[in-house]
């Protein structure tokens, strides 16, 4: 009797487990659902995309602006000419704004407008020259931008300019003696600048640049612009021949401070 009791135990065993495990799998299926309308309630984002989006919102505007001042030194380059000459830098000033056109978080296209006054030597054998302009360049620059919002933006790039020379003053080196018996000599240098010369040497080339701009839009930027255009002939006018047969190409090299309204 003992022995059918244990069989019998042992038969409703085995009859329970395929139940047990049947139950067993309706539960895992309820909670896998459960798991799945909570993952469904969240959206799925981009760790590099948010990032990016956090980045951007430290970087300008699709489209902004600013001002700059600034130093620079410029003088010609010279060649081909029959006579030795040569050309001395000077320090001048400038003082322009851009206009920034983003096209991507790390290119933009920026046109500035640019009044500059220039200053430089240039010298013959037998005379040296002062020359004073004052005109407008007008650079557009590709650029490339990066950096990050704690550490602030490296810019660099490159383009095209043309300068518009709107006045102008050329004056020839004189030297005086005033001979005081028993005294000597007296000998004075000075230029002459009781002639007037309209340099109108207009003139496009090519510019590169690099800055650094802080997080809260000032920066500081390192330009040089060199000519394409010879502008011997603009000078003709003043030696006759002597450096029409030279190939003259002003440079300048600027260092401004500025300031971008984000």
């Amino acid at each position: 009797m003992k022995d059918i009791k244990i069989i019998g135990i042992m038969v409703l065993a085995l009859l329970s487990m395929p139940l047990v495990r049947v139950s067993g799998q309706v539960k895992d299926t309820k909670l896998q659902e459960k798991l799945d309308d909570v993952k469904a309630q969240f959206v799925e984002f981009d760790t590099e995309r948010l990032l990016d989006s956090l980045d951007q919102e430290n970087l300008p505007r699709l489209v902004s602006g600013g001002l700059f001042a600034g130093a620079n030194m410029s003088n010609f380059i010279i060649t081909r000419n029959h006579r030795p000459m040569s050309s001395y830098m000077r320090i001048g000033a400038e003082l322009g704004g851009f206009i920034d056109f983003r096209l991507s978080k790390h290119f933009s296209i920026q046109p500035q407008v640019i009044l500059s006054a220039q200053e430089n030597y240039f010298a013959t054998t037998d005379t040296t020259n002062h020359l004073w302009s004052f005109g407008m360049d007008i650079p557009v620059y590709f650029l490339g931008r990066f950096g990050n919002m704690q550490q602030g933006y490296v810019q660099f790039g490159g383009g095209i300019f043309t300068h518009f020379t709107l006045a102008s003053n050329v004056a020839n080196k004189y030297r005086s003696y005033d001979v005081d018996p028993g005294l000597g000599t007296d000998q004075t240098d000075g230029y002459d600048y009781s002639r007037l010369y309209t340099l109108h040497n207009n003139h496009f080339g090519v510019c590169v640049t690099v800055g650094y701009e802080c997080t809260f839009g000032m920066q500081i930027n390192l330009q040089y612009k060199i000519s394409l255009s010879d502008i011997a002939g603009f000078y003709s006018e003043m030696k006759g021949q002597e450096i029409a047969n030279a190939l003259i190409f002003p440079q300048c090299i600027s260092l401004c401070v500025g300031y971008r309204w984000k």
